[in-house]
């Protein structure tokens, strides 16, 4: 009996051998490779969420940076430049209708920008003789009067923060060009006299192109119709008078 005992014994041992040999491998091969495809997956869940959460904030600063430069732009047209640009229209209608009417021809190369200027005068006169005894003359102050070349410069430095920066450079050389051109304080100096003057009317030259340019580059950015005359040469279109 304690033969046949051992016999057993060596055959379970030769069974256990093979098992141990031929299935456990593979067996914890399979086990191996199921616990790395778990964490595997654990992986690529946690990449998924970071590249997710990193996309929703790239997503939500494109977006506000849009808005923002949307917004921005619209500020710019309907703040500065539709009010500096309705300012050129004045000056440019008054040289339509001269025109129109054959008074005077003003061109742009010779008058860029025509100020409207109205007094109010009071006189004094004798009734006996009917002879003037005294005269007063008060500049008229209103909607029209104040469309004048001071009141452009002084808007688009009021609003610097919307001006291009070319525009805006234009205006502050012209605020100190124009304060000292012969039409608002007498240089005694000639030379200095006329380097102001031709200053003040190179800078306002400039100036009214350059609304008439970006007005219409701004309205083309914010998807508003616009001239593609006036864009390109800086000049106002005067059909729309007709």
């Amino acid at each position: 009996m304690e033969w046949i005992l051992g016999i057993i014994n060596i055959v379970g041992l030769f069974i256990l051998g093979l098992f141990i040999k031929n299935y456990l491998p593979t067996y914890m091969a399979e086990k191996g490779k199921n616990l790395a495809t778990k964490e595997d997956i654990k992986e690529i869940t946690k990449r998924t969420e970071e590249v997710k959460i990193l996309f929703q904030k790239e997503m939500e600063i494109f977006s506000n940076e849009l808005t923002f430069t949307n917004e921005y732009a619209f500020n710019r047209y309907s703040i500065l430049y539709a009010k500096v640009y309705g300012i050129v229209i004045q000056s440019e209608y008054v040289r339509f209708f001269y025109k129109k009417n054959e008074l005077q021809d003003l061109s742009f190369e010779e008058y860029p920008f025509i100020e409207i200027k109205r007094n109010d005068i009071k006189q004094q006169i004798d009734l006996l003789t009917g002879s003037k005894i005294s005269e007063e003359i008060n500049p008229i102050v209103d909607e029209m009067t104040s469309f004048n070349k001071k009141e452009l410069c002084d808007y688009i430095i009021k609003y610097s923060e919307y001006a291009s920066p070319k525009l805006l450079k234009l205006a502050i050389a012209y605020r100190y060009a124009g304060s000292n051109y012969s039409g608002n304080r007498k240089i005694e100096d000639p030379g200095i006299s006329k380097a102001f003057d031709d200053s003040e009317f190179d800078l306002i030259k400039e100036i009214v192109k350059t609304i008439i340019t970006e007005y219409n580059e701004m309205r083309k950015i914010v998807k508003l119709s616009y001239s593609e005359s006036e864009l390109s040469t800086g000049q106002l279109a005067h059909t729309e008078f007709k």
